[in-house]
């Protein structure tokens, strides 16, 4: 018998006594299970698994071949956590076949597996790692095969399940195809596409009834509450929906819009039900707009009826519109009441509550609107709602969403206000709008006190437009808002003309403001808009300052020799700035004449182009080229554009490492890594942090992933669990934007966390950025009881040096160490010499990576103590984590030598 002569179910003849058969065909319709089948019968197994992984990271069995009076255990093998599958992995190395031919033998060293393979009557067992291009889909497992010489057959099973792992590999990305095509990624409902494919399966001739709900405050939500309350709102409203209808008749349509669409029902059913859902929603305090419309006979007529549902859910919004919040009625006397005239730039304060609001209504009664506008958002909002305030004023949008809504509509913000008794006060702001004579705009600005919904807060001094949670939300608005823009601009280009991208960093602007004074780099700044906006004029094109020290031009390529040349004076004339000793701008650019490329891909690339010569103190400009195209990382292909939209969909999430003392096998803490849940795949943050860091996304994430843990370290700790030190890596762009330290201490503070249990990762890299500002936040955070590791070292130019010249807490050894091991000699050991300098400074040394027990013993032998490998633990929720610490019963263990 051939290896691959597998016994699939016969097959069309093409020509006369041959047979072609698709090994994938059959594994899509289902019968995978011959594949299992064929290595059972083959090797004279008892029984033949596979464990796949699922996107929640359990593991489930989805096949199972038993031999000849063999019973089924694949009931017994679904739903398995990490710590269910602990056992397995201690035994499992990447890449390689494990066989036990004597399972009683592990009896001693590892019982847990003993007992689980015991279970399943197994006295011999090989198995292996399920995989596809370096991705983990799970585990196989062969019982009993009753060959004479186990050993040589483990190369015959790795190369069936490599085969086995690509199948079940294209077997997922083809269902998940098949999911975002037709279902909504976040509540579960069918989507519009799904619509369109059902339209035509209604039955005509017998009733059909369609439910239109429309949720009220969505956008407000997202505004004031950020995205994710957004998404916990659609879960909710679905999750109202479905306890009354049956679930596959739910549709997502929009974003907050569902349609509910029942083929063969009574009236008096469907009007029980709809009434039923209002109950629901009210339950869940959803705010909705709902129309309901009944069609006795079917007529092919959907678009008709599905019309008239939404005029009725319009009517049902403006007879009982609310705010998103239950039983927020629209004040009968507001705080103050503003006419704006946007034609004219103009507007007049009719009414204002005196001596509330820091100078709210002001002297002026009437005034420019500009003007007024921008005072009040430098003036009067917390920092945080600014953008937000001045982006929900952009006259030009405000009035196209108004003129989509129904007359009585409002647009409605949410944000925190200056009172004169020194406190953030919750406001909201409704704008109306209408027409007066000869068709003249008039908008209709009302304000109300919501303080007793939300609490106040004290005004703080420190919190001021640096503040990080402003910075972070700056970064994200100005991409967002030039984004935008460019893509307007190119929707007016014609085909053929060439396009240019041009990005541009200043360089080290966070030393140049410590050198001269915050007001040389503000000025610095102010001079290379100018610079950066004269070269947006000759490109007939637009330019945008992005934060930080980075800017933007996207423009024609005209009135220039070459690409150079237009980097050549953008360089030259930020240079006459004075911008010496090392202050060179760095200058990306890529050019196109294809219409179809995005903006988000063209500023990638230009972006690209830019990191080549970034911190090249020879070369200044580079235009991105084929040979750019083609050693393209993974991380440079991201998109902008898709990490701002994993941002929003929350698809990061935090897992945890746990590193273990070697002698006793205790842990003692753990590291905090990013991972992202693109789709099915789990990405490591190798694959995303350069993109992150390039486009100032990874401030707002490490913002959001400090608060996410720190929560968790709260609530764990209340839920009785005894806490373990953690570590989280900081970027070297975090010290760009906000101090650091700072941050960090007022976020122990707000989650009530002991300094004692977090430990502060910073690589050489950071370190050599602005060594003098680093040192400056070490100070602050150690003297506040937080330690603080050197990351990565080893990895460094002046590895040694640094260490040696640094105040540190502890050491984590690079993982490029561990290859040497087998190769050091005794005359240079630089991973002894790594443990040598921890002893001698009295810090503890964490080797970092260790993946097989070979590593792991050559460590022990020369003095390592303390271990962070795939061999003991790999990544985990943070669910998984806690988990285990209550499974193993450990206790606090302080990280020292």
């Amino acid at each position: 018998m051939a290896l691959f002569d597998f016994k699939f179910k016969p097959g069309k003849a093409l020509k006369k006594g041959i047979q072609y058969r698709s090994v994938w065909k059959d594994f899509e319709d289902g019968s995978s299970a011959a594949l299992l089948s064929y290595v059972g019968d083959m090797f004279k197994c008892d029984r033949v698994i596979v464990l796949l992984r699922t996107p929640e990271d359990t593991y489930r069995c989805t096949d199972e071949w038993c031999g000849e009076g063999i019973s089924s255990v694949r009931d017994q093998l679904q739903e398995l956590t990490w710590l269910d599958m602990m056992p397995w992995l201690d035994v499992v190395e990447d890449g390689r076949v494990t066989i036990i031919e004597d399972v009683s033998s592990i009896k001693d060293t590892n019982n847990e597996l003993y007992l689980k393979l015991e279970k399943y009557g197994s006295k011999a067992v090989i198995m292996g790692q399920l995989s596809h291009m370096g991705e983990d889909l799970g585990f196989w497992l062969v019982v009993n095969p009753t060959l004479e010489n186990i050993q040589n057959i483990s190369a015959i099973f790795q190369g069936i399940f490599y085969l086995v792992g690509n199948l079940y590999h294209s077997q997922g990305t083809i269902e998940q195809l098949k999911d975002i095509g037709f279902m909504d990624k976040l509540t579960g409902a069918a989507n519009r596409n799904a619509l369109t494919r059902d339209i035509e399966q209604f039955r005509v001739g017998v009733p059909l009834a369609i439910l239109f709900a429309d949720l009220n405050g969505m956008k407000e939500i997202n505004d004031t509450e950020g995205h994710e309350a957004g998404d916990r709102l659609l879960i909710n409203a679905c999750d109202a929906i479905r306890e009354v209808f049956p679930p596959d008749s739910l549709y997502r349509i929009g974003g907050d819009e569902f349609l509910v669409i029942l083929s063969d029902i009574d009236k008096r059913e469907f009007d029980e039900k709809t009434l039923q859902v209002r109950e629901s929603f009210k339950n869940r305090e959803v705010q909705v707009a709902i129309g309901a419309v009944y069609a006795e006979s079917y007529q092919r007529n959907f678009d008709e009826l599905k019309s008239q549902a939404d005029d009725l859910m319009y009517k049902d919004k403006k007879s009982s519109y609310k705010t998103f919040e239950e039983g927020e009625e629209t004040s009968s006397r507001p705080d103050e009441v503003m006419e704006v005239y946007p034609q004219e730039n103009g507007y007049r304060v009719i009414y204002c509550v005196p001596h509330k609001y820091e100078d709210r209504g002001g002297r002026e009664k009437t005034g420019i609107f500009s003007v007024k506008l921008n005072s009040i958002a430098d003036n009067q909002i917390h920092p945080s709602d600014k953008l937000k305030y001045l982006d929900f004023w952009n006259v030009s949008s405000l009035i196209t969403n108004l003129e989509k809504r129904h007359r009585e509509d409002a647009a409605i913000i949410k944000y925190r206000a200056r009172t004169v008794d020194g406190f953030w006060c919750w406001v909201e702001e409704q704008i109306t709008m209408l027409r007066r004579d000869n068709n003249k705009i008039v908008l209709i600005s009302s304000l109300r006190d919501i303080s007793d919904q939300r609490e106040r807060e004290p005004v703080s001094e420190n919190l001021t437009s640096s503040s990080e949670d402003f910075v972070a939300q700056k970064q994200l608005y100005l991409n967002k808002k030039f984004t935008a823009q460019a893509e307007e601009w190119l929707a007016g280009r014609k085909e053929g003309e060439n396009v240019c991208t041009i990005a541009i960093n200043l360089g080290h602007l966070r030393l140049y403001n410590d050198t001269f004074g915050r007001n040389a780099g503000d000025q610095l700044i102010t001079l290379a808009t100018d610079v950066v906006s004269q070269a947006a004029f000759m490109l007939h094109g637009l330019s945008a300052y992005l934060g930080g020290d980075n800017f933007c031009v996207i423009g024609l390529a005209v009135d220039f020799k070459d690409a150079e040349n237009l980097a050549d004076y953008i360089r030259k004339n930020l240079r006459d700035y004075h911008m010496d000793g090392g202050f060179a701008p760095a200058v990306g650019i890529y050019t196109t004449i294809d219409r179809k490329e995005t903006f988000a891909t063209m500023h990638d690339r230009a972006l690209i182009a830019l990191s080549s010569v970034k911190d090249n103190y020879n070369e200044h400009v580079h235009v991105y080229s084929t040979e750019d195209f083609r050693t393209e990382t993974e991380s440079k292909r991201l998109h902008v554009q898709e990490i701002q939209l994993a941002l929003i969909q929350n698809e990061f999430r935090c897992y945890m490492q746990p590193a273990v003392e070697v002698d006793t096998g205790k842990i003692v803490g753990a590291e905090a890594l990013i991972r992202w849940q693109r789709g099915i795949n789990l990405l490591r943050a190798e694959s995303f942090i350069d993109i992150l860091e390039e486009s100032g996304y990874i401030l707002s994430l490490d913002i959001k992933m400090w608060r996410r843990l720190f929560e968790w370290m709260r609530e764990s700790k209340e839920r009785g669990i005894t806490p373990l030190p953690c570590s989280i890596n900081i970027s070297h762009v975090d010290f760009h934007y906000i101090k650091v330290a700072e941050t960090l201490i007022k976020l122990l503070n707000e989650y009530s966390i002991e300094s004692k249990y977090l430990i502060i990762e910073l690589s050489e890299q950071t370190y050599a950025d602005d060594p003098e500002n680093i040192s400056r936040q070490v100070d602050v955070m150690r003297n506040a009881g937080i330690r603080v590791f050197m990351d990565d070292s080893g990895c460094g130019f002046d590895s040694f040096r640094m260490l040696y010249g640094t105040t540190l807490d502890g050491i984590k050894m690079n993982q490029s160490y561990l290859s040497m091991l087998p190769m050091a000699s005794k005359a240079f050991n630089p991973v002894k010499m790594m443990l040598d300098v921890g002893r001698e400074s009295d810090i503890p040394v964490i080797s970092e990576g260790a993946e097989t027990r070979e590593q792991v013993e050559n460590l022990k032998q020369i003095g390592c103590r303390f271990i962070q490998g795939n061999c003991y633990y790999r990544p985990m929720t943070l669910a998984d984590y806690e988990k285990l610490l209550i499974k193993k019963g450990y206790g606090s263990l302080p990280l020292t030598v």
